[in-house]
């Protein structure tokens, strides 16, 4: 199932990337219809292609601790963790700052 999981994310990323297909942050979803005119649509693609990518290759690593019992893939997912924490909370911060200054 985790296998599943990390190609559906892949895809979502692989179109992320290409300014493609829906913009899936909080940022996006819960603005006005006015607020998302003004949103960089580019920079939440980036945004959410990073963490869409750190998250399908932290389940691409628990698949292959599933299958392999390594524990090198367990270590890998918890570094993966909390580097995702730490850029989803900076992107999360650095949002609402331009938003903030911007009004």
């Amino acid at each position: 199932m985790t296998g599943i999981i990390a190609v559906i994310l892949f895809i979502y990323v692989f179109f992320a990337v290409r300014c493609k297909g829906p913009i899936l942050s909080n940022t996006y979803l819960f603005a006005s219809e006015k607020e998302r005119s003004k949103i960089d649509k580019k920079a939440e693609y980036h945004m959410v292609s990073v963490v869409f990518g750190i998250l399908a290759t932290i389940f691409a690593c628990l698949t292959m601790y599933i299958i392999t019992s390594w524990n090198i893939c367990l270590y890998t997912v918890f570094v993966l963790i909390i580097c995702v924490i730490v850029y989803a909370v900076k992107e999360s911060i650095k949002s609402e700052k331009d938003r903030y200054f911007d009004e």
